[in-house]
């Protein structure tokens, strides 16, 4: 009751107000996201973890209003540009993560094309703003973590059983076999997923760079078939050539990031705004658009906080005037 007051019919109206102004605000206007994975590293570091990560301030109307709780645009306003940060309800099915962060690299109509490292759109290489440059590569292949690798071969070892059929008469083979049985002796009882980084290295470490060979090999072939590249990296037309209101967008850390180039085109209706500021923690506070340098930004920033200052002065003179009144 020390912080809602009686409930009274007014006040009950007035939290009515204020919790569909705050709704309202979230759904029309403005919303913190927090970054759920490292697909966006150096740009944006994600975690999952409580008071861990950055959040992003997400500019709600820039493209539009949607419908609440539907992918679908009442209206549209700006279009996104090549290189905005957008945050959006991603188009797979089952997905881990139902909302995600990425970088747009691909716009309507376009025929998109990742090549050495950039973006070609139309047969020609895009160059990145000069402060990306140094952050964009864009590969058509994921990268194989060391981590992961190390995990893979205890969940091997750990398994009993190979993934694949090995020839009886092959040397490499018999030797990796060897090997990996040494590993499964020193892993014992314990579950691979519950040790730390650390000890999983020093247990694939029982490997030789050949054995270890074998399981990359077979790991590739395995990731490639989970997490296919294949939008801006195949060049037939239903990869590379966008449809109408639809964008390829990719993570900055394109070599560990599940985005566009496998899930695919990203429909408008599907954004649910621009990534305009990172937010939270405070060491990482930094603007992404250079809103704070324009005159609005700067009175969003400085004019509204300032407003209310000074309303709260103005409230505080004419309290004690009264008080002081009362009191003659």
């Amino acid at each position: 009751m020390a912080v809602t007051g009686p409930w009274t019919r007014n006040n009950a109206l007035t939290w009515l107000v204020l919790i569909l102004a705050v709704l309202a605000v979230r759904w029309l206007l403005f919303e913190p996201y927090k970054i759920p994975s490292g697909s966006m590293e150096p740009t944006l570091h994600g975690d999952m973890r409580i008071f861990r990560g950055d959040r992003v301030g997400v500019n709600k109307v820039i493209y539009g209003p949607r419908v609440p709780f539907m992918n679908k645009r009442i209206f549209h306003l700006a279009e996104p540009k090549r290189w905005d940060v957008v945050v959006f309800k991603t188009v797979q099915k089952n997905a881990i993560h139902k909302t995600l962060v990425k970088r747009v690299v691909g716009l309507p109509g376009e025929r998109i094309h990742i090549k050495d490292g950039k973006i070609w759109v139309n047969g020609e290489p895009v160059e990145p703003p000069e402060s990306l440059r140094g952050i964009l590569h864009y590969t058509s292949a994921l990268e194989v973590r060391e981590n992961d690798l190390n995990r893979f071969i205890l969940y091997m070892a750990h398994a009993d059983s190979l993934p694949f059929e090995a020839a009886p008469g092959d040397y490499t083979l018999r030797r990796f076999l060897e090997e990996l049985g040494r590993v499964r002796e020193r892993l014992g009882a314990r579950r691979p997923d519950e040790m730390t980084p650390e000890e999983a290295k020093s247990l694939a470490g029982e490997l030789t760079p050949s054995s270890r060979d074998i399981v990359e090999r077979f790991f590739r072939t395995q990731q490639e078939m989970q997490y296919p590249l294949r939008y801006g990296v195949l060049e037939d037309d239903e990869h590379s050539l966008a449809p109408k209101d639809c964008y390829l967008v990719c993570g900055d850390n394109s070599p560990d990031s599940a985005d566009g180039r496998i899930f695919g085109w990203l429909p408008n209706d599907n954004i649910l705004g621009r990534a305009f500021c990172i937010c939270w923690p405070p060491s990482r506070i930094r603007d992404l658009t250079g809103f704070s340098k324009t005159w609005w930004g700067m009175s969003l920033l400085y004019g509204i906080p300032a407003l209310l200052v000074a309303y709260e002065t103005i409230s505080w003179i004419r309290r004690r005037r009264v008080r002081r009144a009362s009191a003659n």
